[in-house]
């Protein structure tokens, strides 16, 4: 990649990136259902409604909200599976220059039980509640590939000039199903990233005490991307942006040459 290339791909991405500053505080005023924002190398902007924070409706109900905010026509398909794809490309911010996309995968619902059809629930008075679904099956704990636990060694042993990665040390074999952000408050409404320990909900703990354990960062905690769910890093891994925020995420020392 050449550094006229790098030039231009850091300004699409901090162009973006203050867009989406400003997307979200509109999105906060017209009560949307907040999305999981992905920010590519591009600059593109990718909003998900994910099948674990929604149903199959709230789902539907995001993408077409979120498309009327943008002005976006929503492109709807479903697969020989009965899963429906939702997509909606827009152009938006100064000029139209910061481009995205809003997706939604709607996967079938489960039957309805056989003894009444509704699924019937308490709520917290006591009352019955019926869904029309049956409850969804507990989600399996996300498995590590032995591909995906190879190449976590990998960049830890060969550390990168933008990013380096690490392991917090413990000993754990789940997935990461969960993201816990070391940042501090930046010049944009979202702040400034330092590091990113993936985690499994039984490390969440330990992983935000170690964000917060040296006074400098605030821990920030989010549900993996769908993709990290489906392939997950080890639970532990680090990924951090500079060398300090490596050395305080992996409980390491920071040497003199890191600083």
């Amino acid at each position: 990649m050449n550094e006229t290339r790098t030039v231009d791909l850091h300004r699409w991405q901090a162009r973006a990136h203050a867009f989406l500053g400003d997307l979200l505080a509109a999105g906060r005023r017209a009560d949307l259902p907040p999305l999981v924002w992905t920010l590519a190398t591009s600059g593109a902007l990718t909003g998900d409604a994910d099948g674990l924070s929604y149903s199959g409706a709230e789902q539907q109900e995001a993408v077409r909200r979120w498309a009327a905010h943008l002005d976006a026509e929503v492109d709807a398909r479903t697969d020989a599976d009965g899963v429906l794809h939702l997509y909606a490309g827009w152009k938006a911010g100064p000029d139209s220059l910061v481009r995205g996309c809003l997706r939604a995968t709607v996967r079938p619902a489960l039957d309805a039980e056989e003894d009444g059809g509704d699924n019937c629930v308490d709520d917290c008075d006591g009352a019955a509640m019926c869904t029309g679904t049956a409850p969804p099956a507990s989600a399996p704990a996300p498995v590590v590939r032995p591909e995906a636990a190879r190449y976590a060694e990998e960049l830890r042993a060969n550390p990168g000039t933008a990013s380096s990665d690490g392991h917090t040390g413990w000993e754990c074999t789940a997935g990461a199903s969960m993201h816990v952000e070391a940042t501090t408050p930046g010049p944009g409404r979202l702040g400034t990233l330092h590091g990113v320990i993936y985690v499994c909900p039984e490390h969440r703990a330990a992983a935000e005490e170690r964000v917060t354990g040296g006074g400098e960062y605030r821990a920030e905690v989010s549900p993996a991307p769908a993709s990290h769910r489906w392939d997950p890093w080890p639970c532990g891994h680090v990924t951090a942006y500079r060398a300090a925020a490596l050395a305080a995420l992996a409980g390491q020392q920071e040497t003199g040459a890191q600083r």
